[in-house]
């Protein structure tokens, strides 16, 4: 089974204050009681509502109201993460590409961890900032 999340990691988990719901219609549907939309119309991204990030790889979607992310080059989004429960440097990702789902564009990168345990993962786009704390199994 899965190693239980650590008190000393503040994991960010599916509440009443942390879901957000998207003004755009095609996730304006909850993502399921697993996932959870989290952030605000200017940037956000679906997270397990446990807590936890299955495995050190992961995709990870970005999204924003009136995106025009097939035109932007070089894209601005910046997503870092940083391990809370050891030392070690601040990872950053910049390797961004897009990812078209039907009607649906997203902001894509590949969220490689090099551990296991508690990290805190930051996206930017221009001026707007999500932070999230996830326990990677």
């Amino acid at each position: 089974g899965a190693t239980r999340v650590p008190d000393s990691c503040p994991v960010t988990r599916s509440t009443p204050e942390t879901r957000f719901t998207p003004s755009l219609p095609a996730h304006a549907r909850t993502s399921g009681e697993t996932m959870f939309w989290y952030g605000s119309n200017s940037l956000y991204t679906s997270l397990f509502s446990d807590g936890r990030t299955r495995g050190t790889r992961s995709r990870s979607f970005w999204y924003r109201e009136n995106a025009d992310w097939l035109n932007e080059n070089p894209y601005q989004l910046i997503v870092t993460a940083k391990q809370l429960n050891a030392a070690g440097p601040m990872l950053t990702f910049p390797r961004v590409t897009n990812a078209i789902m039907g009607e649906e564009v997203a902001m894509l990168l590949m969220l490689e961890l090099p551990k296991r345990g508690c990290w805190q993962v930051t996206a930017n786009y221009k001026d707007d900032y999500v932070s999230f704390v996830t326990w990677v199994d």
